[in-house]
């Protein structure tokens, strides 16, 4: 007990255990188990997390950790770093789109993902659980120890934010789909004429040569038969 209530008593400890966790640990298992494809889908959401552990624990421990309008260094540096973090993630999703869809789908993709993983992360989140906080104290009479009732209802969120994240990503790839079959079909249209044009232009050159064949052996008879009705 000794040592717990030591190391409770480091300044930070919930920023170091935070980053521990969810910034090295957890990135390190997935890229080790060469799942670095969902990285880029965690990273978006470590606003959320940091936002959660703010709200719900213990204010000795994450009360730095992620505040919305920080006035001190530390807060601001953790904050914004975390902002960062989930940038990159966000951008990291917008050039893999940009791969398989065309850049207009990409930019809508991206804004959209912006506005979950920040917004929807920060204040969409402060306002959920300040509002269930305050209705389920109200209707109800139990005693709400540790504010479970926030984890459950800040779990909750996140996943309805996955969610909304993965039909936005259906939506709007299917609209890639949809605008990356229109320009196959234009290129095979396109390839289409072009095979007919130039068939056309064989045509036409075929069609050039059988008549100047014809116009030439018209003047050679016309010259044979002038030539000999002179001898004549």
């Amino acid at each position: 007990m000794e040592l717990v209530n030591l190391c409770l008593k480091i300044p930070n400890l919930g920023i170091l255990i935070y980053y521990l966790i969810f910034i090295v640990i957890i990135p390190y298992i997935f890229i080790y188990s060469n799942n670095s494809g969902v990285l880029k889908y965690y990273m978006t959401m470590m606003v959320a997390f940091a936002h959660l552990l703010t709200i719900i624990g213990d204010h000795k421990l994450f009360g730095n950790l992620y505040r919305l309008n920080p006035k001190e260094f530390v807060p601001f540096v953790s904050a914004n770093f975390i902002n960062i973090f989930t940038l990159f993630g966000i951008l990291w999703q917008c050039i893999e789109f940009s791969r398989k869809y065309n850049l207009a789908n990409s930019i809508i993709y991206g804004i959209l993902l912006f506005i979950i993983a920040l917004p929807f992360a920060r204040s969409g989140l402060k306002f959920v659980l300040d509002h269930v906080d305050e209705y389920l104290k109200k209707k109800t009479s139990i005693d709400y120890k540790y504010n479970w009732h926030l984890v459950v209802c800040g779990l909750l969120y996140i996943v309805f934010i996955l969610g909304l994240q993965a039909i936005l990503l259906s939506l709007v790839g299917f609209g890639g789909e949809l605008s990356l079959s229109k320009n196959n079909k234009n290129n095979k249209n396109n390839i289409k004429n072009n095979k007919n044009n130039k068939n056309n232009i064989k045509n036409n050159i075929r069609n050039t040569k059988s008549n100047t064949n014809k116009i030439t052996g018209f003047l050679k008879k016309y010259t044979l038969s002038s030539m000999n009705n002179l001898k004549k």
